[in-house]
């Protein structure tokens, strides 16, 4: 190469090196106009309005344009961005043609027009999205340090921050594809979409991760029409409540549920949701069914039926957030926070636990629609025998309507109090049977209002924490002793009835009566359902009617204090210590 080569060499390099290494201030001319135009086929975003554009060269040429204003065609998104930069292709770029490789959004803010209606993730991105499938081709963009508000008029229904995207480029008829982060109601989430644009049976596929929810689908989209989504879901979150709460999703009955893992096939109608061939993990337990999600008239439905081998519905019971049954507590019920959302659900295990009660063969259900709960055992089995439960509470005039039925057949409560142990005062095989029926708007007012019946039937079992039969022979056979302590024990007896009638919130016995080998205690009295209070005396007698003793049951229902009504004491006349007449002293 000649000395004048190199030279002329030398300089062209230099210069492109000054020129790309320089950034150009281009009046609103030809060359900016162009590149708007060809930044808006790319992207679907007209540009209203910008500060000024500049050019350069290296290390890649790029046209930049600062404080731009930008929305969609239809106004669905509008926004504002720091700098949109736009990288171009060098060989177009050769040939005098713009055409960009990629664009650039840095630090942008963007408003998305939603309806004041919606209320979800699904409903905020749909106009976006649906915006983007018309355009026939649209080049890479990508969003750094974005902010995105999610506008009702002008009420700010949502923002998702550190918004950080890359939107793949795609042809015609390709798919949609994203992939990125942002963080959004505190909770910082990575997400990913492959989603189709066009009618016909076409790959679909989604992907999110974060510290509340780990979701992947893989599958198909078909159409035309309204598309038809199916494939394979797997999700898992360590707390259902939280994950509700986080898509906005207040539920009092999500309180019930912990960690949860769910498999399923999935199919994704316009405003319904299949879950086939699914299955749950609740904390551990497994159940396989089938469940779906619609939304009807913008009231949500959950439908279903599962089975498995085991269920702890105690635990279950336990986290859901129930008022204390106090007649003090004057606050008004709101069965609304109940009764958000529709629930059908159905669900058989083998084996339940319930409190630490063992359950076997069980079928329960919940039914919720608007101003009606209802939940119960269908059935059950348990110590040999059967229980069965029924709880429906309606909206009323008079507040809320409240039923309440339970039965219990051939169990035996000796066998139950080994894992019950509040039932080891009373044990026994037989039958146990409640209903109540009551409305008020207060605990106060419902308590006071309950009418209906109960009764229980037991054989061949004992009394806890007393001593009826040691009693009375004492009383028969040494009347000094009469005063010594007889409340610690067992209280054999062969059998136990008692049936009462509930009116105004007032239990009263209409017939009790407990018999042992030597003995039979009647008891009569009420029971007041509002302040929880027994009144009730009770007379025990020997079998062949030679001693009769007058007791009282008196004080609260859950701790109640039975004692002598009268001190009873009787002297022995002779050897044989028969008794004599008894001398009833006042205290």
């Amino acid at each position: 190469m000649t000395r004048r080569a190199a030279f002329l060499a030398f300089s062209l390099v230099v210069a492109i090196g000054l020129l790309g290494v320089q950034s150009w201030n281009l009046a609103l001319g030809r060359v900016e106009r162009r590149a708007i135009v060809a930044i808006e086929e790319r992207t679907g975003f007209v540009v209203r309005s910008l500060e000024r554009a500049e050019i350069a060269f290296l290390p890649l040429p790029r046209i930049s344009l600062s404080k731009v204003v930008f929305s969609q065609r239809d106004g669905t998104v509008a926004g504002e961005a720091l700098r949109v930069r736009g990288y171009l292709r060098l060989l177009p770029l050769l040939t005098g043609r713009l055409s960009f490789d990629r664009v650039d959004l840095l630090a942008p803010q963007i408003d998305v027009a939603v309806s004041a209606e919606s209320d979800g993730l699904t409903d905020w991105l749909a106009p976006p999205l649906a915006e983007l499938e018309k355009l026939r081709s649209q080049g890479r963009i990508v969003i750094r340090s974005g902010s995105v508000f999610l506008r009702s008029g002008t009420a700010i229904q949502s923002i998702v921050r550190d918004v950080n995207l890359v939107i793949d480029e795609r042809e015609q008829n390709e798919p949609f594809s994203l992939a990125g982060s942002f963080k959004w109601r505190g909770v910082p989430t990575d997400v990913s979409l492959l989603w189709p644009v066009v009618g016909g049976s076409a790959k679909a596929a989604l992907s999110a991760a974060s510290p509340l929810l780990k979701l992947r689908f893989e599958g198909t989209r078909s159409g035309p029409g309204e598309p038809v989504v199916t494939g394979m879901l797997a999700l898992s979150t360590p707390s259902v409540p939280g994950l509700l709460d986080w898509f906005g999703e207040k539920s009092r009955l999500s309180a019930a549920l912990g960690a949860l893992t769910l498999n399923a096939d999935l199919q994704l109608k316009p405003r319904e949701a299949s879950f086939n061939n699914a299955v749950a993990s609740l904390d551990g337990d497994r159940l396989d069914g089938v469940v779906k999600l619609t939304d009807v008239d913008g009231r949500f439905a959950l439908s279903g039926t599962l089975a498995g081998a085991s269920l702890d519905l105690g635990r279950l019971i336990d986290r859901l957030p129930l008022p204390a049954i106090d007649a003090r507590d004057t606050s008004p019920f709101n069965l609304d926070g109940w009764t958000g959302r529709d629930i059908d659900l159905r669900i058989s295990v083998d084996a339940a636990r319930l409190n630490g009660a063992r359950l076997a063969d069980v079928a329960t259900y919940v039914l919720v629609k608007k101003g009606r709960f209802e939940t119960g055992l269908l059935r059950a089995s348990a110590y040999g025998g059967t229980v069965k439960g029924r709880l429906l509470a309606v909206s009323a005039p008079t507040g809320v309507d409240v039923k309440v039925q339970a039965g219990v057949d051939k169990v035996d409560f000796g066998r139950a109090a080994a894992d019950v142990p509040r039932l080891a005062r009373l044990t026994g095989t037989g039958g146990f049977q409640l209903a109540l029926d009551g409305a008020g708007r207060t605990f106060d007012e419902l308590l006071g209002a309950m009418t209906g019946r109960a009764g229980i039937n037991l054989k061949q079992g004992e009394i806890g924490g007393v001593a009826l039969s040691e009693l009375l022979r004492r009383a028969e056979r040494n009347p000094s002793l009469l005063l010594r302590d007889w409340r610690q024990g067992k209280t054999p007896f062969d059998t136990l009835a008692a049936n009462a009638g509930i009116a105004n919130g007032l239990l009263v016995l209409t017939d009790a009566q407990v018999s042992g080998s030597n003995y039979r205690l009647n008891l009569s009295g009420n029971a007041s359902l509002r302040s929880r209070l027994l009144d009730m005396r009770a007379s025990l007698a020997s079998l062949n009617g030679s001693l009769r003793l007058p007791l009282l049951l008196t004080g609260p229902i859950d701790a109640p204090d039975l004692d002598l009504e009268s001190e009873a004491f009787l002297s022995p006349t002779g050897s044989t210590g028969t008794a004599a007449v008894p001398a009833l002293l006042g205290r």
